[in-house]
């Protein structure tokens, strides 16, 4: 199971020496059975190389530019965090879809930049709530998901089946993210193994690896953490909001352990 922690455009400056150094004390967090991930800012990739890379906590970018270098005012490669000490990148989070016009053949590419570097990559995908009240997230999921691993698709089968164990899919419904709406344990069962049988279509070739896990995504807290994580089809969560408090993260954490 995996527990990654979203830390977003998150914490000031001020604070950030002091929630790393949380992070390192908590041994529910570094003593955890699940996999623990941390997604941070990269003016923090230093400070989550020296706290993290003694531990069993791997950190990694929320993002990264599809090209190795260029004329990309603002933007990081998959190679600057590799060399940065990252092995992991988030791809198509719903706030960069949304609030950055990042569209699926963007998103697409970017999931194979990274992994041509050699991370691992949480892929999020998920229907906004117009979607879920005209009963269309299935279609929308399915169109959105496919798309996005649209560039992973053209390499050759070989590379598919090398790389597929390195990919993380995130069920984020949008209106769930920051909302403190949660999805019912009914849509998240559902929709998990919606997401399932896309990826068995998707890579049925011979010689396929396990099929990724699939992670929930959307204000998941303390009191609604043992009701999701318990759920078969859940592989694990990515989580915002929550891991800003290193207790409030590590009781969640508690919760994998609790059900794995």
């Amino acid at each position: 199971m995996i527990i990654a922690a979203n830390w977003k455009m998150n914490p000031a400056p001020s604070a950030a020496a002091s929630l790393f150094a949380d992070y390192a004390a908590e041994d529910r967090i570094t003593g955890a059975t699940a996999q623990i991930l941390c997604f941070v800012p990269s003016c923090y990739f230093s400070q989550a190389r020296q706290t993290f890379d003694h531990t069993s906590v791997e950190w990694g970018a929320q993002s990264c530019h599809f090209e190795t270098s260029g004329a990309f005012t603002g933007e990081i490669s998959a190679e600057m965090i590799s060399g940065s000490g990252g092995k992991w990148v988030l791809a198509g989070h719903a706030e960069r879809r949304s609030l950055f016009a990042e569209t699926d053949e963007i998103v697409a590419e970017k999931l194979v930049a990274a992994l041509h570097a050699g991370h691992s990559v949480i892929l999020c995908v998920g229907e906004m709530q117009a979607q879920r009240q005209n009963d269309e997230q299935n279609d929308y999921v399915a169109k959105q998901l496919k798309a996005s691993l649209s560039a992973f698709c053209e390499e050759s089968p070989d590379w598919q089946s090398d790389h597929l164990s390195k990919v993380v899919i995130a069920y984020e419904p949008v209106w769930a993210i920051g909302t403190g709406l949660v999805a019912t344990t009914d849509q998240i069962e559902d929709m998990h193994n919606h997401i399932h049988s896309i990826m068995a279509e998707l890579f049925s070739f011979p010689g396929t690896p396990a099929m990724p896990p699939v992670l929930y995504g959307g204000s998941v807290k303390q009191d609604n953490a043992d009701a999701i994580l318990s759920l078969p089809a859940v592989g694990g969560a990515l989580i915002g909001g929550a891991p800003l408090s290193a207790d409030s993260f590590a009781a969640i954490v508690s919760s994998a352990d609790a059900v794995m």
